[in-house]
């Protein structure tokens, strides 16, 4: 994963009420980049729960007070996780070429996002559990959010040569969400009959949005 490179040792409070990284020394940061590309490799293997600080410093080579001196806390730590997943989704979105039908560029991206998830199924489980205890916890995401829908946008409209209409535009954020809800809710309940893990579930799910979209 591509990391930003602006996590700051001790964040600023930004009008959202999140806190946002700000410029640090070049150690600083390359320190910074070390825990989190660290807890990403761990995270492949268990939950954000079971990850501890001292394991994770150790892993990184860094110290258990280090790591508080770049994160305020464990928690505050997963928006920084979750910030380095969203940036490198939004570019590899801006990298997805236009060509071809706005359904098949649709269902890239669609396709993209899916595998990125499961690469990173126990960092989406873990911001998933926190957003049920915390109504507010996606807030902090959402200009990422829009970005992300302004990209996908971009490229089918580019490919069919011509502006979506508002209705076009919320079949599209309609069959986003159902997409988004259902993985979500695998990854939370598991209910079935499909399940992540079958290899008809994407192709299933990638159908019906495609549909819902109207493409």
């Amino acid at each position: 994963m591509n990391i930003d490179s602006h996590y700051g040792v001790k964040p600023a409070v930004a009008p959202d009420g999140w806190e946002v990284p700000v410029p640090m020394q070049e150690r600083s940061r390359k320190t910074a980049e070390r825990f989190v590309q660290v807890a990403l490799q761990l995270l492949r293997e268990k939950t954000f729960a079971e990850l501890s600080v001292a394991e994770l410093a150790r892993k990184a080579g860094r110290s258990v007070g280090v790591f508080y001196q770049r994160f305020n806390s464990k928690d505050d730590f997963l928006h920084v996780l979750l910030s380095a997943y969203f940036r490198e989704a939004l570019e590899w979105r801006e990298a997805v070429r236009p060509e071809g039908e706005p359904a098949t560029i649709y269902a890239e991206i669609l396709a993209r996002g899916f595998h990125g998830i499961m690469e990173n199924r126990n960092l989406w489980h873990a911001a998933l559990e926190r957003s049920a205890a915390d109504p507010e916890f996606w807030k902090v995401y959402r200009s990422f959010r829009e970005r992300a829908v302004e990209i996908t946008l971009r490229a089918m409209e580019a490919s069919s040569d011509r502006q979506f209409s508002d209705e076009e535009r919320r079949q599209l954020a309609i069959a986003g969400q159902v997409f988004n809800s259902v993985i979500n809710n695998q990854i939370i309940n598991s209910p079935g009959p499909l399940r992540l893990e079958d290899e008809d579930f994407l192709p299933e799910l990638t159908r019906i949005a495609v549909k819902l979209a109207g493409l």
